[in-house]
């Protein structure tokens, strides 16, 4: 008697590989490269436009694919195709000074302009830089598409705040005067109406302009190293300043906090202490992770510091730099991973969008 044949494989519906393919892990997009070059039918699933809603929907945080540093982008993930690199500019030195909802603002010299830069997709948005008078700045790019969740600003209109202040240097009648512009993306324009403050007298030996946290519809700026917070109100076109909370100066970032407000994180020693805006009540501290717990490095030797380099806005991840390495602490899970090699950055741009087969 003729043994029987063996059963065929079973298929899974379109609908089950779906669900599958969708919860894979989007801090190593390779997965989904991978299984992209599975067969034929899987690529075409994985580049439907309803497949990378469900899989942004699913995950809603979008992953930290690298960091910007000097003219470097340094990858922390597997991705390689196609590779993120810095643009190529006809320009003899950029610098990032910001990234927010997929985008990048860099600041370029000789000659001197502002480009929001799509990683992803290589676009290039070049805007005229305001005829200000500054020799310290910062910048910040935002999503201004009405009602979006922004884990897809690809392609939409955004806004570019950009804001200096001058020193004795260049302005001897008024040094502390600090202003704002706004460009929209829609406009092609600068708005004309320009938002001011007078800062008081600055110390010009430190890092006078630092980056920025959204937090509703107000931008935060650091200033003199973590002294004090600069606020400009997108809606009102206004800037007023506050100070910052009693922490070590120069070794802290703005960071959101637990119930999505403004927070502060500074290291000192071997903490991570957090701190939260309570509107009247001030700043209160509202936990400390202690780094020596969670990290294997020789605690107690004099060679060992933490460097607080970054944070990322649409992550909620911040980034410390050691002796070891550079390291991500995710502010909800707190959990720690090394994401790059031995090296201390003091300041760094994270970049985070999800990358999936045909987003590019």
């Amino acid at each position: 008697m003729a043994a029987a044949l063996p059963s065929p494989p079973l298929t899974l519906s379109d609908d089950a590989v779906v669900e599958i393919l969708r919860r894979l892990p989007p801090e190593e997009p390779a997965c989904l490269i991978r299984a992209s070059l599975v067969c034929r039918a899987w690529r075409l699933l994985l580049s439907e436009p309803g497949f990378l809603r469900r899989y942004r929907e699913h995950h809603r945080t979008p992953p930290v694919l690298g960091f910007l540093h000097n003219k470097l982008f340094l990858p922390t993930t597997t991705v390689a195709d196609p590779p993120l690199s810095p643009p190529e500019f006809d320009y003899s030195s950029w610098v990032a000074i910001d990234c927010r909802h997929g985008r990048v603002l860099l600041h370029t010299l000789d000659p001197i302009d502002l480009v929001v830069w799509d990683p992803i997709a290589g676009d290039q948005h070049r805007l005229p830089e305001p005829v200000d008078l500054y020799n310290h700045f910062t910048g910040a790019v935002v999503c201004a598409a009405d009602g979006c969740d922004h884990t897809d600003c690809r392609g939409g209109p955004f806004l570019v705040v950009f804001g200096g202040t001058a020193d004795e240097d260049i302005l001897l009648e008024d040094p502390s005067f600090t202003w704002m512009r706004v460009y929209s993306s829609e406009t092609g324009a600068w708005n004309a109406q320009e938002a001011s403050i007078d800062l008081g007298p600055i110390s010009t030996s430190l890092d006078v302009m630092g980056p920025s946290l959204l937090v509703g519809n107000a931008l935060h700026f650091l200033l003199e190293d973590g002294r004090r917070i600069l606020k400009y109100d997108l809606g009102g076109h206004a800037l007023s300043v506050m100070n910052a909370p009693p922490l070590l100066v120069g070794n802290m970032a703005l960071v959101k906090a637990e119930d999505g407000g403004l927070g502060v994180a500074g290291v000192e020693g071997y903490g991570l202490h957090l701190w939260s805006w309570r509107g009247a009540a001030g700043w209160v501290q509202s936990r400390v992770i202690e780094l020596e717990m969670m990290l294997s490095l020789e605690i107690g030797d004099p060679s060992t510091r933490f460097r607080m380099s970054g944070f990322s806005e649409d992550a909620s991840t911040i980034f410390i730099s050691a002796n070891a390495g550079t390291f991500s602490v995710e502010l909800k899970s707190e959990r720690i991973r090394k994401i790059y090699g031995r090296g201390i950055f003091d300041a760094i741009i994270p970049y985070a969008s999800f990358y999936t087969p045909g987003t590019a």
